[in-house]
């Protein structure tokens, strides 16, 4: 992902797109823009992905991205509603060969795809330089995109854009990932009858040129094989519109020259021999499934130690009803399984027959019973015949599936662009309603509370506390959930076990529905940066703003529910209750927000750089994560005595240090 020279449409070096602020371009094309980012709030590098159709759309002084006219709007509204399907799908997608999507949004009149990002470059920039690879060099790398692949297959999906320029091989350690999937643009091509300006020239199979071409694993295959075609011969296949051309108009020889004759014994034959199957022109000449063509493609022990069958789920997805589209779509995808196979048994079927049929027409010239050898050999052409009737019966039956698939998909994509909407209007939840994420791993995540935007007064409004509780001072906050409970144990361990993160002590208090413990800012920090992969929605530490304004719940008082300690409110060191350590969760009553142990049980961390003075730090999350500054701490602990659980009170602590008595809760933006 090396940085172009930047465009006058793109957005400019330094623009802050929410969290998100412009570093670079990283890549550009007629359908959007691919920019480099800082996440100012997780303090990583990230590929940000811009919906940007620029036959369709323009972009204003406002940046805004305004369609150029009313049947543009129109195109514009279509193919942005399947980018946005796009991306919600390979959010919920994880292979280490695919592209990972982190996070989508929408907002100056378009949408953006919010990927990892890794140093590496592309294929492509690697053949500039080499010109060819080698048949080993190309093992280091092809046994991965198979697997890869397979796994989007197997999934329900197409890439239909595989080329050099979107296969990406990482610096650390050169294993590729498959990049920037074409399915929203290739719809958006058919919805404007135009699919020839889309596809790539020399990597796009014939069906791909026509609008309703039918398209399945064996379209990503061909353009596989042309880019080892490439990478092989020093040069991009023939354009296969040029190669039927020649063929059926001017009556010549196929112009593209195989594989097999190109780089003769400086490869395996198997290994050509595949290259040239995948680029046969007519779709059902070829590997129907990367399964068959890995097989006739690699040698038998690299095809041993492919993981195929390795399943990488689909897990609940971040927002509701999609997993109808699954439901649907497996079914057809079965079905077209099951009538692929059905051809590649009469495939083998025919072979057998043809294979006996020469034999028997070889026996005829010199058996002494030509009768005999005749009648065998007018069985076995009926037998043929009979097979090569049951192969075009099936080939069409194939052919209506494919067509029924496309028809039901494009359905699907549409009732999902509307029940996503639909949800995004319910995410607009009001304050005092709960939201609870369903996590990509099967569970779900903390239980948060709608916090209304207001303004208050932050700081030791009764002059009881300590100096750096001054000065006094109005602030504001917008809308923003925050957990209901401080993160417990049960939680914290997923996060744990999913992560292969070392389990924090319980000091054999118990784990379960007690509040975490002995963890660092910097643990807190990553189970907020795992549950945001998860969901698909951003978590973080509050500020130190948000806690207090979360903490009064409107009040005023040194303690939400008023001036001094009162019996069964709040766990501490004098506070009169049954436990002298941690107490499970809810223990005691919540404050009018619905937040329960905002004062007392385990101290919280927040995002914010300690100062000893507010000078506006309090505001903002420390965006150097590798600081050893001083973090705020709030809210007192089963260790405090009541005069620390005032919701003003501060403490500090090093990012990296753990206490028996300091936890945390999560924000959700």
């Amino acid at each position: 992902m090396t940085a172009a020279t930047k465009p006058r449409r793109a957005l400019p070096t330094g623009y802050q797109l929410e969290e998100y602020c412009i570093l670079s371009i990283l890549g550009e094309g007629n359908f959007g823009i691919t920019y480099l980012a800082q996440d100012t709030k997780q303090n990583y590098q990230v590929a940000l992905k811009e919906f940007f159709p620029d036959e369709l759309a323009e972009r204003e002084e406002n940046y805004n991205i305004q369609p150029y006219s009313p049947q543009d709007e129109k195109n514009f509204a279509w193919g942005l509603g399947r980018f946005l399907q796009e991306g919600h799908a390979l959010a919920t997608f994880h292979h280490p060969n695919i592209v990972r999507v982190l996070h989508y949004f929408e907002t100056h009149n378009t949408a953006y795809l919010v990927m990892e990002y890794e140093q590496g470059q592309s294929l492509a920039n690697i053949l500039k330089i080499g010109g060819t690879l080698t048949e080993a060099e190309i093992m280091e790398i092809l046994p991965p995109l198979l697997e890869g692949l397979e796994a989007v297959h197997e999934a329900g999906f197409l890439h239909q854009d595989i080329k050099p320029d979107n296969i990406y091989l990482r610096d650390k350690n050169h294993t590729p990932v498959l990049l920037d999937f074409g399915a929203a643009r290739y719809a958006l091509g058919q919805l404007r009858r135009d699919v020839t300006a889309i596809v790539t020239p020399g990597y796009a199979p014939f069906e791909q040129s026509q609008i309703k071409g039918p398209q399945g694993p064996w379209t990503d295959i061909y353009a596989l094989g042309a880019v080892l075609y490439r990478t092989i011969a020093g040069k991009t296949p023939v354009e296969v519109l040029e190669r039927i051309d020649a063929l059926k108009r001017r009556k010549e020889p196929d112009p593209l020259v195989p594989a097999i004759k190109i780089a003769g014994k400086n490869a395996s034959e198997h290994f050509l021999q595949g290259i040239d199957w995948a680029l046969q022109i007519a779709e059902e000449d070829r590997p129907q499934m990367v399964q068959q063509w890995a097989k006739a493609l690699l040698s038998k022990k690299s095809y041993k130690s492919l993981n195929l069958y390795k399943v990488y789920p689909y897990p609940a997805p971040t927002k509701g009803g999609f997993f109808n589209q699954w439901v649907f779509a497996g079914m057809i995808v079965a079905m077209i399984g099951l009538s692929v196979g059905y051809v590649f048994y009469t495939e083998q079927r025919l072979t057998q027959l043809q294979q006996q049929t020469l034999k028997l027409q070889r026996l005829q010239q010199s058996a002494a019973d030509k009768a005999a050898v005749q009648k065998a050999l007018e069985k076995t052409q009926q037998q043929l015949e009979e097979v090569l009737s049951a192969r075009q019966t099936e080939q069409w039956r194939l052919a209506q599936l494919q067509s029924e698939k496309a028809a039901l998909q494009q359905l699907l994509g549409k009732t999902q662009w509307q029940l996503e909407q639909a949800e995004k209007a319910r995410d607009k939840a009001q304050p005092g309603s709960l939201i609870r994420d369903r996590l990509q791993e099967g569970s779900h995540g903390p239980e948060m509370v709608v916090i209304p935007a207001g303004r208050f007064r932050m700081g030791d409004i009764q002059g009881r506390g300590d100096d750096n509780e001054q000065p006094v001072h109005w602030a504001s906050v917008e809308s923003f959930a925050i957990g209901r409970y401080e993160v417990t144990f049960a939680e914290y361990d997923r996060f744990a076990e999913a992560t292969g993160r070392k389990k924090p002590d319980d000091e054999g208090w118990g784990r379960g529905l007690r509040p975490v413990i002995n963890v660092s800012w910097y643990d807190a920090t990553a189970y907020a940066q795992w549950l945001s992969q998860q969901a698909g929605h951003l978590y973080r530490l509050p500020t130190e703003t948000e806690w207090e304004y979360a903490a009064r719940a409107g009040t005023v008082t040194p303690y939400w529910w008023g001036d001094k300690i009162e019996p069964n409110l709040a766990h501490c060191k004098g506070c009169g209750t049954e436990w002298d350590k941690t107490s499970p969760v809810s223990s005691f009553a919540a404050n009018s927000f619905g937040l329960y142990d905002m004062s007392g049980n385990v101290r919280e961390w927040t995002c914010s750089e300690y100062e000893d003075r507010y000078r506006g730090k309090e505001q903002l999350c420390i965006n150097r994560q590798k600081s050893a500054s001083y973090r705020v701490e709030r809210g007192g602990s089963w260790a405090h005595s009541p005069k620390y659980l005032r919701v003003s009170s501060r403490y500090w602590s090093r990012p990296e240090n753990r206490y028996n008595n300091v936890g945390f809760r999560v924000v959700r933006k």
